[in-house]
Protein backbone atom coordinates (compact mmCIF):
# COMPACT_ATOMS: atom_id res chain seq x y z
CA UNK A 1 0.00 0.00 0.00
CA UNK A 2 3.05 1.80 0.73
CA UNK A 3 4.02 1.61 -2.71
CA UNK A 4 1.20 2.51 -4.49
CA UNK A 5 0.67 6.03 -2.49
CA UNK A 6 4.63 6.62 -2.30
CA UNK A 7 4.20 7.53 0.82
CA UNK A 8 6.88 6.20 3.45
CA UNK A 9 6.45 2.98 5.72
CA UNK A 10 7.60 5.02 8.93
CA UNK A 11 4.66 8.29 7.50
CA UNK A 12 2.00 5.66 7.16
CA UNK A 13 2.27 4.18 10.37
CA UNK A 14 2.85 8.01 12.00
CA UNK A 15 -0.60 8.77 10.03
CA UNK A 16 -2.63 5.42 11.61
CA UNK A 17 -0.91 6.62 15.31
CA UNK A 18 -2.06 10.05 14.90
CA UNK A 19 -5.67 8.38 13.58
CA UNK A 20 -6.06 5.89 16.37
CA UNK A 21 -4.60 7.04 19.02
CA UNK A 22 -5.17 9.85 21.92
CA UNK A 23 -5.19 13.42 20.58
CA UNK A 24 -2.16 15.80 20.93
CA UNK A 25 -1.51 17.71 24.01
CA UNK A 26 -2.16 21.22 21.01
CA UNK A 27 -5.25 19.05 19.67
CA UNK A 28 -6.72 19.34 23.22
CA UNK A 29 -5.88 22.15 23.47
CA UNK A 30 -7.34 23.83 20.33
CA UNK A 31 -10.49 21.82 21.33
CA UNK A 32 -10.91 23.70 24.72
CA UNK A 33 -9.65 27.28 22.51
CA UNK A 34 -12.84 26.51 20.35
CA UNK A 35 -15.29 25.85 23.06
CA UNK A 36 -14.00 29.57 24.56
CA UNK A 37 -14.35 30.81 20.70
CA UNK A 38 -17.87 29.57 20.08
CA UNK A 39 -19.11 31.11 24.00
CA UNK A 40 -17.70 34.24 22.77
CA UNK A 41 -18.85 33.87 19.23
CA UNK A 42 -22.54 33.42 20.27
CA UNK A 43 -22.98 36.69 22.80
CA UNK A 44 -20.97 38.78 20.12
CA UNK A 45 -21.71 37.41 16.87
CA UNK A 46 -21.05 40.31 14.81
CA UNK A 47 -17.29 39.74 16.07
CA UNK A 48 -14.13 38.24 13.43
CA UNK A 49 -11.64 36.89 14.20
CA UNK A 50 -9.17 39.92 15.52
CA UNK A 51 -12.18 41.02 18.23
CA UNK A 52 -12.51 37.00 19.42
CA UNK A 53 -8.69 37.36 19.97
CA UNK A 54 -8.91 40.69 21.88
CA UNK A 55 -11.67 38.91 24.10
CA UNK A 56 -9.46 36.37 24.56
CA UNK A 57 -6.68 37.98 25.58
CA UNK A 58 -8.72 39.80 27.97
CA UNK A 59 -10.29 36.90 29.78
CA UNK A 60 -6.25 35.62 30.08
CA UNK A 61 -6.26 33.13 26.90
CA UNK A 62 -2.48 33.05 25.86
CA UNK A 63 -3.25 32.44 21.95
CA UNK A 64 -2.06 33.83 18.70
CA UNK A 65 -4.29 35.70 16.78
CA UNK A 66 -3.30 33.53 13.37
CA UNK A 67 -4.96 30.54 15.70
CA UNK A 68 -7.97 31.78 16.89
CA UNK A 69 -8.75 32.89 12.72
CA UNK A 70 -7.61 29.51 11.83
CA UNK A 71 -9.88 27.36 14.39
CA UNK A 72 -12.91 30.26 13.03
CA UNK A 73 -12.09 29.43 9.44
CA UNK A 74 -11.88 25.72 10.14
CA UNK A 75 -15.09 26.01 11.97
CA UNK A 76 -16.94 28.03 9.83
CA UNK A 77 -17.18 30.41 12.46
CA UNK A 78 -17.53 34.00 11.48
CA UNK A 79 -19.05 37.56 12.18
CA UNK A 80 -22.56 38.16 10.99
CA UNK A 81 -23.57 40.70 9.06
CA UNK A 82 -26.07 41.92 6.44
CA UNK A 83 -24.73 43.16 3.44
CA UNK A 84 -25.13 47.16 3.79
CA UNK A 85 -28.50 48.74 1.75
CA UNK A 86 -27.39 51.71 0.53
CA UNK A 87 -29.28 54.03 -1.89
CA UNK A 88 -28.28 57.09 -3.72
CA UNK A 89 -29.47 60.55 -2.15
CA UNK A 90 -30.44 63.59 -3.96
CA UNK A 91 -27.57 66.24 -3.38
CA UNK A 92 -28.71 68.94 -0.71
CA UNK A 93 -29.18 72.32 -1.67
CA UNK A 94 -26.90 75.40 -0.77
CA UNK A 95 -27.97 76.19 2.67
CA UNK A 96 -26.04 78.32 5.09
CA UNK A 97 -23.24 79.36 2.99
CA UNK A 98 -21.88 81.41 5.89
CA UNK A 99 -21.28 77.98 8.28
CA UNK A 100 -17.94 76.73 7.41
CA UNK A 101 -15.94 73.18 7.75
CA UNK A 102 -14.28 73.09 10.72
CA UNK A 103 -13.44 69.36 10.67
CA UNK A 104 -11.93 69.32 7.06
CA UNK A 105 -11.48 65.53 7.44
CA UNK A 106 -9.89 65.31 10.52
CA UNK A 107 -11.93 63.22 12.69
CA UNK A 108 -9.59 62.29 15.82
CA UNK A 109 -9.16 64.94 18.97
CA UNK A 110 -7.10 64.55 22.24
CA UNK A 111 -9.68 64.92 24.62
CA UNK A 112 -13.10 64.79 24.83
CA UNK A 113 -16.01 67.72 23.88
CA UNK A 114 -13.55 69.25 21.70
CA UNK A 115 -15.60 68.05 18.25
CA UNK A 116 -19.06 65.85 18.42
CA UNK A 117 -20.67 64.68 15.07
CA UNK A 118 -24.02 64.19 14.47
CA UNK A 119 -26.67 62.81 11.18
CA UNK A 120 -30.00 61.06 11.56
CA UNK A 121 -30.83 58.17 9.90
CA UNK A 122 -34.24 56.00 8.82
CA UNK A 123 -34.50 52.63 9.98
CA UNK A 124 -37.20 50.67 8.59
CA UNK A 125 -39.93 48.88 10.29
CA UNK A 126 -43.31 47.41 9.76
CA UNK A 127 -44.72 50.38 11.11
CA UNK A 128 -43.23 52.63 8.44
CA UNK A 129 -39.56 54.38 9.64
CA UNK A 130 -38.25 55.59 12.83
CA UNK A 131 -36.38 58.37 12.15
CA UNK A 132 -33.23 58.51 14.67
CA UNK A 133 -30.57 61.43 15.30
CA UNK A 134 -26.88 60.20 16.98
CA UNK A 135 -24.36 62.27 18.54
CA UNK A 136 -20.91 60.90 18.84
CA UNK A 137 -17.76 62.24 20.97
CA UNK A 138 -14.88 62.23 18.16
CA UNK A 139 -12.31 61.61 20.77
CA UNK A 140 -13.61 58.08 22.51
CA UNK A 141 -16.49 57.42 19.26
CA UNK A 142 -18.46 57.26 22.58
CA UNK A 143 -21.83 57.69 21.94
CA UNK A 144 -23.53 60.92 23.82
CA UNK A 145 -26.75 60.96 23.47
CA UNK A 146 -29.39 59.85 20.73
CA UNK A 147 -33.42 60.67 19.65
CA UNK A 148 -36.02 59.35 17.63
CA UNK A 149 -39.40 59.65 16.19
CA UNK A 150 -41.83 57.99 13.86
CA UNK A 151 -42.32 60.54 11.99
CA UNK A 152 -40.68 63.31 9.73
CA UNK A 153 -39.62 66.22 12.42
CA UNK A 154 -36.48 68.70 12.87
CA UNK A 155 -37.16 67.95 17.34
CA UNK A 156 -35.37 64.83 16.41
CA UNK A 157 -32.15 66.46 15.90
CA UNK A 158 -33.05 68.93 18.32
CA UNK A 159 -33.30 66.86 21.64
CA UNK A 160 -30.30 65.04 20.45
CA UNK A 161 -28.71 67.71 20.92
CA UNK A 162 -29.78 69.58 23.42
CA UNK A 163 -29.79 66.01 25.57
CA UNK A 164 -25.84 65.89 25.01
CA UNK A 165 -25.17 69.26 25.87
CA UNK A 166 -27.09 68.96 29.19
CA UNK A 167 -25.10 65.48 29.97
CA UNK A 168 -21.71 66.49 28.81
CA UNK A 169 -21.44 70.12 29.44
CA UNK A 170 -19.24 71.22 26.68
CA UNK A 171 -16.52 73.78 27.04
CA UNK A 172 -16.63 76.69 24.79
CA UNK A 173 -16.05 75.95 21.44
CA UNK A 174 -16.82 72.70 20.86
CA UNK A 175 -17.32 72.14 17.82
CA UNK A 176 -21.08 70.60 16.62
CA UNK A 177 -20.04 68.90 12.91
CA UNK A 178 -23.47 67.69 10.77
CA UNK A 179 -24.11 67.20 7.04
CA UNK A 180 -25.95 70.26 5.22
CA UNK A 181 -29.51 68.80 5.84
CA UNK A 182 -32.13 71.25 7.19
CA UNK A 183 -32.28 70.13 10.54
CA UNK A 184 -28.55 71.02 11.18
CA UNK A 185 -29.19 74.53 8.86
CA UNK A 186 -32.18 75.39 10.69
CA UNK A 187 -32.02 78.93 13.27
CA UNK A 188 -33.53 76.44 15.75
CA UNK A 189 -30.73 74.27 15.71
CA UNK A 190 -28.11 77.10 15.48
CA UNK A 191 -29.61 79.10 18.53
CA UNK A 192 -29.08 76.01 20.40
CA UNK A 193 -25.44 75.62 19.34
CA UNK A 194 -24.82 78.97 20.00
CA UNK A 195 -26.57 79.42 23.06
CA UNK A 196 -24.20 76.70 24.63
CA UNK A 197 -20.98 78.50 23.02
CA UNK A 198 -20.86 75.63 20.47
CA UNK A 199 -19.33 76.31 17.45
CA UNK A 200 -21.58 74.82 14.17
CA UNK A 201 -19.84 73.44 11.50
CA UNK A 202 -21.48 71.65 8.12
CA UNK A 203 -19.53 69.58 5.12
CA UNK A 204 -19.47 70.63 1.79
CA UNK A 205 -21.66 69.87 -0.69
CA UNK A 206 -21.81 67.06 -2.57
CA UNK A 207 -19.73 65.06 -0.26
CA UNK A 208 -21.08 62.54 2.24
CA UNK A 209 -16.87 61.69 3.75
CA UNK A 210 -16.79 65.06 5.63
CA UNK A 211 -19.18 63.36 8.38
CA UNK A 212 -17.53 60.13 7.38
CA UNK A 213 -17.16 59.05 11.13
CA UNK A 214 -20.94 59.55 11.64
CA UNK A 215 -21.39 57.60 8.48
CA UNK A 216 -19.13 54.78 9.61
CA UNK A 217 -21.41 54.59 13.15
CA UNK A 218 -24.51 54.00 11.09
CA UNK A 219 -22.84 51.94 9.03
CA UNK A 220 -21.66 49.52 11.65
CA UNK A 221 -25.07 49.84 13.49
CA UNK A 222 -26.90 48.77 10.53
CA UNK A 223 -24.96 45.98 9.52
CA UNK A 224 -24.46 44.50 12.39
CA UNK A 225 -27.89 45.00 14.45
CA UNK A 226 -30.38 45.80 11.54
CA UNK A 227 -29.66 43.95 8.33
CA UNK A 228 -28.49 40.19 9.25
CA UNK A 229 -32.24 39.94 10.81
CA UNK A 230 -35.66 40.58 9.67
CA UNK A 231 -36.68 43.81 9.95
CA UNK A 232 -38.52 45.09 13.00
CA UNK A 233 -41.73 45.06 12.96
CA UNK A 234 -42.80 47.99 14.95
CA UNK A 235 -40.99 51.29 15.48
CA UNK A 236 -40.84 50.42 19.37
CA UNK A 237 -38.85 47.24 18.66
CA UNK A 238 -36.48 49.21 16.03
CA UNK A 239 -36.13 51.57 19.13
CA UNK A 240 -34.83 48.89 21.19
CA UNK A 241 -32.60 47.65 19.12
CA UNK A 242 -30.85 50.92 18.81
CA UNK A 243 -30.85 51.15 22.75
CA UNK A 244 -29.09 47.43 23.21
CA UNK A 245 -26.77 48.25 19.99
CA UNK A 246 -25.84 51.83 21.60
CA UNK A 247 -25.41 50.07 25.29
CA UNK A 248 -23.61 47.54 23.54
CA UNK A 249 -21.33 49.86 21.74
CA UNK A 250 -20.23 52.05 24.38
CA UNK A 251 -19.76 49.37 27.24
CA UNK A 252 -18.73 46.15 25.21
CA UNK A 253 -17.86 46.45 21.50
CA UNK A 254 -13.75 46.65 21.23
CA UNK A 255 -13.13 49.81 18.70
CA UNK A 256 -10.11 48.85 16.31
CA UNK A 257 -9.03 52.40 15.93
CA UNK A 258 -8.87 53.03 19.78
CA UNK A 259 -6.63 50.57 20.79
CA UNK A 260 -8.83 47.52 21.22
CA UNK A 261 -10.85 49.45 24.36
CA UNK A 262 -14.27 50.52 24.46
CA UNK A 263 -15.15 53.77 23.92
CA UNK A 264 -16.01 54.51 27.61
CA UNK A 265 -13.34 52.64 28.76
CA UNK A 266 -10.93 55.02 26.38
CA UNK A 267 -12.22 57.88 28.21
CA UNK A 268 -11.59 56.78 31.23
CA UNK A 269 -8.19 55.80 31.01
CA UNK A 270 -7.18 58.86 28.80
CA UNK A 271 -8.92 60.52 31.80
CA UNK A 272 -6.71 58.77 34.38
CA UNK A 273 -3.51 60.19 32.43
CA UNK A 274 -4.14 63.54 32.26
CA UNK A 275 -4.80 63.76 35.71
Amino acid sequence: MCRVLDVSRSGFYDWKRRLTGPPSPRAVEDRVLLEQITKLHAELGSYGSPRIHQELIRADVRVGRHRVARLMRENDIRAIRGRRKTKPRAAPPIRRPEIKDRVRRIFDRPRPNMLWFTDLTMIKTGQGYLRAAVIIDAHSRRVISWAAAGHETPNTAYTALRDAIALRKPPPHCIIHSDRGYQFTSETWLTIARKAQMIPSIGQNHSALDNAAMESWFGSFKNEALHPYPQPRTNAEARWILLRYITFYNTRRLHSSRGYQTPIAYETAHAQLSA
